[in-house]
């Protein structure tokens, strides 16, 4: 639908306050992961308190969604990877919840009939929900038979 479900912040380091005049102020960077380059955008550490216990259960709802990315950028996507889906709280996701990944069919010959046919979506795999937010979620891939993909389907189990 194009809509915005939201704005990923990676977090790349820390920096402390050393100096505050007016409205200007001069860091110290007190530990990095990847290079701070110009242009990247201070935000207050968040205090995140993430559930360490979760009841592992189905959705109360139908969902019918997709895994729009994976942690990192990467395409390729494997088990015990995190991953963001476009579905969240206004959508019934809540933390525990285990859906079901699906492979989009292919479309084939069709050998009898000619032209063109769509086989059915094939399991691939299950995550689990770990943390929600409003319009999108973001989930551990358990389980997986074959290579993901940003873009695969994910379904009830």
């Amino acid at each position: 639908t194009r809509e915005l479900l939201g704005v990923h912040a990676q977090g790349i380091g820390d920096v402390s306050a050393v100096k505050y005049e007016k409205d200007i102020a001069t860091l110290s960077v007190t530990r990095s992961y990847e290079e701070i380059r110009p242009g990247d955008r201070l935000l207050p550490t968040e205090n995140l308190v993430l559930n360490a216990f979760f009841e592992p259960s189905a959705p109360d709802v139908d969902i019918d969604g997709l895994i729009m990315a994976v942690e990192k950028g990467v395409s390729q996507i494997g088990k015990l990877d995190v991953v963001f889906l476009n579905r969240g709280e206004r959508d019934g996701i809540q933390d525990g919840n285990v859906l079901a990944i699906y492979k989009t069919g292919e479309v084939v010959a069709d050998r009898v009939k000619g032209g063109k046919v769509a086989l059915p979506d094939e399991r691939a795999g299950l995550l689990m929900v770990f943390r929600t937010f409003e319009k999108m979620s973001f989930a551990l891939v358990l389980e997986t038979d074959r290579p993901l993909a940003v873009g695969d389907k994910i379904r009830n189990p």
